[in-house]
């Protein structure tokens, strides 16, 4: 299978180095000199260009061996006797070969070369023969690029020094050597190759990534609205869980005193985030506004959206706002005196409907107060809200005469807002008859002459007229 080489010069000489003959290697490198008288005689090959001359007098079989000097091109002297014809004067060439070739940051540490993913300088790359003795070490230029060249066609690996912080993608990956990381990687060493004559294989790569990481933040959304503000506390002790593509737990931690979490030293990949919900909490809205201050946790489950990690990246934006529920009531009465105070006496209505609304005005929840005039809206996300009495459910002479609320609010609604785990029972509703004949209210009675002082009426004591 080694092919001869055409077209080189050899030169016979006698032992008195005078040139007998000169021809050339044919198209299977055959040449021949022929019709010579009987004398000594030695052969000069002339070594084309780019080649180099194998190892003289290899394995001991003059027929297959080569037999000029590495740095002469000569023969040793063959005497020739009457009729000999001596086939055995032979030269082996071969061309130096080489080997490369990249070290690239591997940004999904996927074990291949993808578009936009660069080299890395000033890796060590050694190289070493069959018997693992190193032959040459080099680095890796600016574009992530080494080659060992001019080396003799044998058995040659190549091991890679991996840099501090940075670690091996999976090597052969894919399916093609030219785009693959070929590097172990608990070792650094590549799987060895055979070059032979003019062989340059420039497939010899590692990929190399470093580590990623992610978090960041449990808190107390106080006002619900979803976005993290100066003051709501942070929740610590919050079971955060970190799961893969394929929904495998890979990581568990707990939330600290300041409520943050990370999950760090992690290969680049996809995954997400698995918030445990604590007793008493749910989720907040998700997706209110910039990554770096929203809650991103489902509020059914808990969890976020898949995320990318590549090498080297950190992704602190995974954070989960929780809100405890706030509840809102309570009470409708009789404000027998006018006086917007609920005094001891002052009975409470039953049955009316009380109805809770948001901003814009939308029924949220709808209750009939007890028979002692109590209602609660509870397990309220916080927020605002108008809470709104139905002046048809009251007795229509209440209904046209509301009394001024604690609150201020001569009306049949009132707006309060709720943070996160308040309970709000201050929305009161009271209400008067309606006074007869359109007066609003009276009292009176006699001054009349006491004409035994006792304090009492009696009977025949007059009125006296036109006291003021």
């Amino acid at each position: 299978g080694e092919p001869g080489i055409s077209s080189v010069v050899v030169t016979l000489y006698d032992a008195a180095d005078a040139v007998v003959g000169v021809t050339t290697t044919d198209v299977n490198g055959a040449y021949a000199f022929t019709n010579l008288i009987p004398a000594a005689y030695y052969v000069d090959v002339t070594v084309p260009a780019d080649w180099v001359v194998s190892p003289q007098d290899q394995g001991g079989d003059d027929a297959a061996d080569s037999d000029i000097d590495a740095v002469t091109g000569e023969t040793t002297t063959i005497t020739l006797v009457s009729g000999q014809n001596d086939p055995t004067w032979d030269a082996g060439l071969y061309r130096l070969a080489a080997l490369g070739d990249y070290v690239w940051e591997d940004l999904d540490a996927d074990g291949i070369q993808d578009a936009g993913e660069t080299g890395i300088p000033n890796v060590t790359v050694t190289l070493y023969d069959a018997a693992t003795n190193a032959v040459d070490t080099t680095t890796t230029d600016a574009g992530g690029l080494y080659a060992f060249t001019n080396l003799v066609p044998d058995v040659y690996f190549v091991g890679f020094t991996t840099p501090a912080g940075w670690y091996l993608s999976p090597r052969d990956q894919g399916g093609d050597d030219a785009v693959d990381s070929d590097a172990d990687q608990t070792t650094g060493y590549a799987a060895p190759t055979e070059l032979v004559s003019g062989e340059n294989d420039p497939t010899w790569d590692a990929g190399l990534y470093r580590p990623a990481s992610l978090g960041d933040f449990v808190w107390e959304d106080r006002n619900g609205d979803g976005l993290q503000q100066a003051l709501e506390p942070p929740v610590p002790g919050v079971r955060v869980r970190l799961y893969d593509a394929q929904s495998n737990q890979v990581a568990a931690t707990v939330t600290d005193a300041n409520g943050l979490y990370a999950f760090t030293n992690l290969v680049p990949g996809t995954y997400f985030i698995g918030f445990d919900r604590p007793a008493g909490y749910r989720f907040t809205r998700p997706d209110q506004g910039g990554d770096a201050q929203d809650s991103d946790a489902d509020p059914a489950s808990g969890r976020t959206v898949p995320t990318t990690l590549i090498s080297g990246e950190n992704d602190p934006t995974w954070d989960a706002g929780l809100i405890r529920p706030a509840a809102i009531g309570d009470y409708v009465w009789v404000d027998e005196n006018w006086d917007g105070i609920q005094d001891a006496g002052e009975p409470g209505i039953a049955n009316v409907r009380v109805e809770l609304r948001d901003l814009g005005d939308n029924l949220v929840a709808e209750t009939l107060t007890d028979t002692d005039g109590r209602y609660l809206f509870d397990n309220l996300p916080p927020g605002f809200y108008w809470v709104r009495v139905d002046a048809a459910t009251l007795d229509p002479r209440l209904a046209a005469n509301p009394t001024y609320d604690l609150d201020g609010t001569r009306d049949n609604q009132t707006a309060v807002s709720v943070n996160s785990g308040d309970v709000f029972l201050r929305a009161d509703f009271g209400y008067n008859w309606e006074p007869a004949n359109g007066v609003l209210g009276a009292l009176g009675d006699r001054v009349w002459v006491d004409a035994n002082a006792d304090g009492a009426q009696d009977p025949g004591e007059p009125g006296i007229p036109n006291v003021t």
